[in-house]
């Protein structure tokens, strides 16, 4: 019997692959704990087209942060409004969240705050340099605190 595994199986398979096992085992085990699914040619038309589905909305969101990388290093992001002191030192540092702001002040482009990597605290005026993730790709872009 053919069937579409929901899921990666030690010694059988990985997810979306279509295997074929002892009915028995198909039915009571597999299809029974919602691990595959009976390969019918329905089944695989709505798989496949579930897959194209996420790999075309991956490729979106790689393009998309493809084009927000280039143009945050063509503008510079820059936050401002935050107190100082008089040597440059601010009184409270700078957080994801700004960050977050400033891009959707100057991009007009939504990010999560997790897609923001800042390797040491900003507590002081001037360039900063943060990075961006989306997926596996990591990009390094300029601040400026003013």
């Amino acid at each position: 019997m053919k069937v579409i595994l929901l899921q990666d199986i030690a010694r059988l398979g990985k997810r979306g692959e279509v295997k074929d096992v002892a009915e028995g085992y198909a039915i009571n085990v597999l299809i029974a704990k919602k691990q595959a699914l009976l390969a019918t040619a329905g089944e695989l038309a709505k798989w496949k087209q579930k897959e194209d589905s996420k790999k075309h909305k991956k490729e979106l969101e790689t393009s998309i942060f493809a084009q927000l990388v280039d143009k945050l290093r063509q503008d510079k992001i820059v936050i401002t409004g935050k107190k100082a002191d008089a040597k440059g030192q601010l009184f409270a540092q700078i957080k994801e969240v700004d960050i977050v702001d400033a891009i959707f002040n100057l991009a007009h482009v939504s990010i999560d705050a997790k897609q923001i990597i800042i390797a040491t605290p900003i507590k002081s005026l001037g360039d900063h340099t943060v990075e961006l993730k989306q997926g596996n790709s990591k990009e390094k872009i300029s601040i400026e605190v003013k």
